[in-house]
């Protein structure tokens, strides 16, 4: 087997989620793949070339949104941990060697709906915690979220006992909030799509649904992602892609 084919056919198997192969054994077992030498686990505080490759090519794919620094910080985690969670991943902040080349064979297929009729939209997927931004039909931005937790509180603006869920299907963002509001609990750049629920920033964006039913965003990708959005913008919520409406067929 030739060198690109096996690099290939064991990329396959990576993206996949089949090799099996065990962390401690990634650089003996994946020797003989073209170029593999050169690609090494990373973590944080970690710094030189491969972050900055790292950090370029993630900015490229719209999931990290801060400066080519070199550096493997809090940021660049959270565009891996993203990075992980796009592809149905096990959501971690560690980028491993296989990582590589899972980057390299990313699937360009999003695997959100393309509604005909809305250039510009919000997307957000449950399933990977996910919130996609789309400008005229393009991702502009995929961001971590954590969606509502599942689990019943004492909630004092309903008055009564609420289960933490987020409210799934078709909205637009009704209004925004600019900088931090507290009625009751603190919250960042806050976009309502419902009466009582919106998207908005937070200190704590766990890789898991933790949230009182918002989409939970972090404070630094409520900076980011303002200029993208407004009100007006059409927003879908789904566990599964829902498949948009067919076009009407014209009348002959």
């Amino acid at each position: 087997m030739t060198r690109p084919l096996l690099r290939f056919t064991i990329a396959f198997l990576v993206v996949a989620g089949l090799t099996g192969v065990a962390p401690a054994a990634h650089a003996s077992e994946l020797a003989p793949v073209e170029g593999y030498g050169t690609l090494v686990a990373l973590s944080r505080d970690d710094t030189g070339p491969a972050v900055i490759r790292l950090q370029y090519t993630l900015a490229g794919l719209g999931m990290y949104h801060g400066p080519i620094s070199g550096r493997y910080d809090e940021q660049t985690e959270f565009a891996v941990r993203t990075f992980h969670a796009y592809l149905g991943l096990e959501p971690t902040y560690e980028f491993g060697a296989l990582d590589w080349i899972r980057l390299d064979f990313m699937p360009s297929d999003p695997g959100i709906p393309m509604w005909r009729d809305e250039p510009d939209r919000v997307e957000v997927d449950i399933g990977r915690q996910l919130l996609f931004v789309v400008r005229n039909f393009e991702v502009a931005g995929i961001l971590p979220i954590s969606s509502g937790g599942g689990y019943v509180y004492p909630s004092p603006l309903f008055r009564r006992d609420k289960l933490a869920w987020t409210p799934r299907g078709d909205f637009t963002l009704d209004w925004h909030q600019l900088g931090w509001s507290c009625l009751p609990t603190c919250v960042y750049k806050y976009w309502a799509f419902t009466p009582y629920y919106g998207i908005h920033g937070y200190p704590d964006v766990p890789n898991r649904p933790v949230s009182h039913g918002c989409v939970r965003i972090t404070t630094r990708d409520s900076r980011w992602v303002e200029p993208l959005l407004f009100v007006g913008m059409p927003m879908h919520v789904w566990d599964v892609p829902p498949e948009p409406t067919p076009a009407p067929q014209p009348r002959h």
